[in-house]
């Protein structure tokens, strides 16, 4: 029979300690779930090929929309679909949302995948019904819903492309509420 000295039992306790912590440590997935708890997001998914700016403008409903209140996300020029994210830092609840697909004047034609509210774990995905009932695009962008293509272009010398929301605080409470 052999013996265990005591020594070696400190070795084994440290080695087991270093196992378990190693592997109850959170992966980068879990850590990017926690940053995002409780916290309201809007996903548009798109294909953009070329890098842009989008921004996300929002107001309550006697206010106008500024820069004061609007989230920016840069999106890399990609031929696959990608979630451009914007994600409320502060508990938000507007009633109104401005999304402007981009500044690059330059931007080649984009594909429209989807539109949704997120908080949590409820989502609200909105079909294309909705979004042409509870949407409008102003004249430098259009969509056309049939086969999802998206194209912007500069009017009277001015590139400010956006698809804009009538009140969508249903939307909003529903994911956020139940």
């Amino acid at each position: 029979m052999k013996i265990v000295k005591f020594a070696d039992l400190d070795k084994i306790f440290v080695i087991v300690l270093i196992v378990l912590f190693g592997a109850c440590r959170p992966t980068g997935k879990a850590k990017e779930d926690n940053r995002l708890e409780d916290k309201f997001l809007v996903e548009l998914q798109a294909k953009v090929p070329m890098d842009d700016e989008f921004e996300l403008f929002y107001r309550g409903r006697d206010e106008k929309f500024s820069a004061e209140r609007s989230i920016t996300v840069k999106v890399k020029g990609m031929e696959e679909f990608q979630m451009v994210t914007f994600v409320f830092d502060t508990l938000e609840f507007p009633s109104y949302i401005r999304i402007d697909f981009g500044k690059n004047k330059a931007q080649k034609e984009m594909v429209f995948g989807h539109l949704a509210f997120r908080y949590n774990d409820n989502v609200h995905m909105f079909s294309k019904e909705e979004i042409t009932k509870y949407f409008r695009t102003n004249p430098g962008l259009d969509i056309d819903f049939n086969n999802s293509k998206v194209r912007t272009q500069e009017i009277d010398g001015k590139y400010d492309p956006y698809l804009s929301s009538f009140d969508i605080a249903y939307f909003i409470n529903k994911v956020m509420l139940f």
